[in-house]
């Protein structure tokens, strides 16, 4: 037996995201998936021997979430995949990414992986999980508006985590509502839930799982920084076209550069380098939302960014969009 969903297109204008087996050949929830999403793993060689997998899985605009079982044991080579992140919660058998050491999940350890490190993955003794696999950028989308900066340092989740921690627990549930039978009707038919579930969950994600950017996301803004950094900083944000240099800015600051570097760091959870580029990505990104007559070419030059790719790749990573979407909006 095998559903789509409950209410398979409530609604011809809206793109189904949900889709749900029971008991399903591997190959035959393979065609179901491709039906539904398209060819995104179509790469992926089909198993050989029996296989079954029962569960729902559902996919918006970068973020999948899934509750699956598979009965046998087999293992898929994975081909090179987005820039994604996938979260596993093990909760029976075990599942193995075969990275450059292998990485293990079982029910008391949960794993984030990155998709494009993997290509080996074996799942083993009846293996089940609740899942979330996110696309890098809407990490850096999010973090960069709820730190109300640019994120200069790629988000870098813990690769283990104990799932005994209560805090897993609310993040379970909330997978186990996405994939209620419940949520079929609305989240197929709707044009608004579908997006405030993925912001939920991405959410969800950077609230639970300890990451590089939790201590920034949930201590309060930094005291007032000293005067000498406070001078370096107006400095560099009245003229962010400017390339001073760190030394240059410790002389207008008549402090010693070392010291100027500690405060950078302390105050501004960076350095002098990292923090005018900081400024100029700000600018950058107020000047594309303006109604400019000027280019992106010329924005990112009259910032100072000489090489408008490599102002294009740190505005992406800052901002987990280019610069060009941005300006559409």
């Amino acid at each position: 037996m095998s559903l789509i969903s409950a209410y398979p297109m409530a609604s011809a204008g809206r793109r189904q995201i949900i889709i749900r087996s029971d008991a399903m050949s591997g190959d035959a929830f393979g065609s179901l998936f491709e039906r539904v999403f398209g060819t995104l793993y179509s790469d992926i060689p089909r198993q050989g021997h029996p296989l079954s997998v029962a569960g729902v899985y559902g996919r918006h605009d970068g973020v999948s979430f899934r509750h699956m079982s598979y009965r046998g044991d087999f293992r898929v080579q994975i081909p090179a995949l987005d820039d994604e992140i996938t979260f596993v919660l093990p909760t029976a058998g075990r599942i193995v990414f075969e990275l450059a050491n292998e990485t293990l999940g079982v029910p008391s350890v949960g794993l984030a992986v990155e998709k494009r490190e993997v290509r080996l993955v074996r799942f083993v003794d009846g293996h089940s999980q609740y899942g979330l696999s996110v696309r890098r950028g809407l990490f850096a989308q999010r973090l960069s508006l709820l730190l109300g900066r640019p994120v200069m340092q790629p988000v870098r989740f813990a690769p283990r985590v104990d799932l005994n921690d209560p805090a897993f627990d609310g993040l379970r549930a909330m997978v186990r509502f996405a994939t209620g039978a419940e949520l079929d009707h609305l989240i197929n038919c709707s044009a608004l839930l579908p997006t405030r579930l993925q912001e939920m969950l991405v959410d969800a994600l950077l609230e639970v799982w300890p990451h590089n950017h939790s201590e920034a996301l949930k201590r309060p803004a930094p005291g007032i920084a000293p005067r000498h950094v406070k001078l370096a900083m107006d400095y560099i944000q009245a003229q962010p076209e400017v390339l001073v240099s760190g030394s240059e800015l410790a002389a207008l600051s008549h402090v010693s550069l070392r010291a100027l570097q500690d405060g950078f760091r302390r105050f501004a959870g960076t350095s002098i380098v990292g923090y005018q580029r900081q400024v100029r990505l700000e600018c950058a990104y107020q000047a594309l939302r303006q109604d400019s007559p000027r280019s992106v070419s010329e924005i990112a030059q009259g910032l100072g960014f000489a090489n408008v790719g490599r102002f294009s790749q740190y505005f992406r990573s800052a901002y987990g969009v280019g610069p060009m979407e941005v300006r559409r909006r």
